[in-house]
């Protein structure tokens, strides 16, 4: 049996009513789920609120044109949907899918699937295969995808050309075949800077600092005495970019309790800068193979300055966005 409670509520009033709001809210909690980028940046109500602020009398006059609350739940799905597709445009998540699919769709190496918005490898089997989200980061941390410095305004290319396709592929290789939204936190956790959230950085697998710490000087080569220098330059780069508490950070190698007592912050604060600096430092150095190189070098950095460091007590590390 259909009802008319929408429209009813909307001639009595002259506006949309409680049963519309409550139509509304349950419309964009069916929705949000869908949109990963979005879903936990605002409250249904939240939603509600600023989608019926952007459509207002147009949305009103749809819906209560129409029949019955049936068509009207219906009508309001197509109006929602295009309202969370063209906001999630808008957001560093939806600009960063947008530029993955159309890396994908240029490429030869990758095929749509026969499941909507997934990808597989051209020539391979488009199936799912058993691979963890943390074996997936792993892979893609280990691909060296150089990320230029940034100037000016210009935007951030990701890697040389055929970098980030390699990156993809060695992650379909392991996995099959995956839904795009996959493959945007996958180079969402590589390339951190591209968001501008950072609940995408602490998940990601970077250099191991202890391993960085227990290093003892290789045989000498001139190979290795090259990517030394590089490692060094491009530390030296580097060095002027990073706030006093990310030098910290690096100077207490990785120990979040030592830090926090450094910074006389808690222990979750600490580690979220440590776990936000190893994945900036994967990011700037290409791979996470090299990030343990610059870890290094920026040690040797921080160390011989750090009697000029000044103090970082002041900072509001709650609300810093140190990395």
């Amino acid at each position: 049996m259909t009802t008319t409670l929408i429209r009813d509520e909307a001639l009595a009033r002259g506006t949309l009513g409680m049963a519309a709001l409550a139509m509304m809210r349950r419309v964009f909690a069916e929705q949000l789920p869908r949109f990963p980028g979005l879903r936990d940046t605002a409250t249904v109500d939240d939603f509600v609120n600023s989608f019926f602020e952007d459509k207002g009398a147009g949305y009103s006059n749809a819906i209560t044109a129409l029949p019955d609350d049936r068509a009207a739940k219906q009508e309001t799905r197509k109006w929602v949907e295009r309202w969370l597709v063209d906001l999630t445009r808008k957001q560093p998540w939806g600009a960063l899918r947008n530029r993955l699919e159309k890396r994908l769709e240029r490429s030869t190496l990758f095929s749509p699937s026969v499941a909507k918005h997934y990808w597989f490898l051209t020539g391979g089997e488009d199936v799912d295969r058993h691979v963890t989200q943390t074996g997936l980061r792993e892979i893609a941390a280990l691909a060296p995808v150089e990320m230029p410095i940034a100037t000016g305004n210009a935007s951030a290319r990701l890697g040389r050309p055929g970098q980030l396709e390699e990156m993809l592929r060695r992650v379909l290789v392991a996995a099959g075949r995956l839904h795009v939204s996959d493959l945007t936190k996958i180079c969402a956790d590589r390339f951190p800077s591209l968001l501008e959230t950072g609940d995408v950085l602490a998940a990601t697998v970077d250099a191991d600092w202890d391993i960085v710490e227990e290093m003892t000087p290789a045989i000498d080569s001139p190979a290795a005495t090259e990517i030394k220098l590089d490692d060094e330059h491009l530390a030296q780069q580097l060095m002027p970019r990073f706030t006093d508490t990310e030098r910290a950070a690096i100077r207490h190698g990785g120990d979040a309790a030592a830090l926090a007592k450094d910074l006389g912050i808690g222990r979750t604060s600490a580690n979220n800068v440590v776990q936000k600096l190893r994945a900036r430092l994967t990011e700037l150095a290409g791979d996470s193979a090299r990030s343990q190189g610059v870890l290094t070098a920026l040690l040797s950095l921080v160390l011989d300055d750090s009697l000029g460091v000044p103090s970082i007590q002041s900072e509001d590390m709650e609300d810093s966005n140190v990395v």
